[in-house]
């Protein structure tokens, strides 16, 4: 048996992954206007003269509801493979944006990754790197698990 699909193996990790989406949705959860306002300065959604800021209004509303029921998900172990997958693809947006902001020269005192006042983590280069080990738990708890071989019973007589 494959150790790394090992079904236990694979719960721990969905359940670890799926705490820190559960965290990370908290704070922006509770404080939309603020997420919003983090949202605008990474400058992918708006708000500017063509699209307003309806779009980053909207992330900023529904992503964190995204990654709660993600989170809860894996948490439960309901779905995992679906809900890593979806926290994979989160997770994907998010090295997106932070690439585009290391890309432009934007430094953020705040990526608005857990929390929205101003004591959060800045945009860079450990960011990027914080990202990819979770998207690597979220593809590691994706994996389609393995039982465990079953014990074969004795075989019974033949005409019997």
């Amino acid at each position: 048996m494959n150790r790394w699909r090992h079904p236990l193996l694979l719960r721990l990790l969905a359940a670890a992954l799926g705490g820190v989406f559960v965290y990370a949705s908290l704070d922006k959860i509770a404080a939309p206007a603020e997420f919003a306002r983090i949202v605008y300065r990474y400058r992918l959604l708006g708000p500017n003269a063509l699209v307003g800021p309806l779009p980053a209004n909207l992330l900023a509303v529904t992503l964190p509801w995204i990654e709660a029921l993600a989170g809860v998900l894996l948490l439960l172990g309901v779905w995992r493979r679906e809900a890593a997958l979806v926290a994979g693809l989160l997770l994907l947006v998010f090295l997106g944006a932070v690439g585009w902001m290391l890309f432009q020269g934007i430094d953020l005192a705040n990526c608005g990754c857990f929390t929205v006042s101003g004591e959060g983590r800045g945009t860079g280069w450990g960011l990027i790197l914080e990202d990819l080990g979770l998207l690597a738990l979220a593809l590691a708890s994706a994996l389609p698990q393995v039982s465990p071989p079953v014990a074969a019973g004795p075989e019974e007589p033949a005409g019997g």
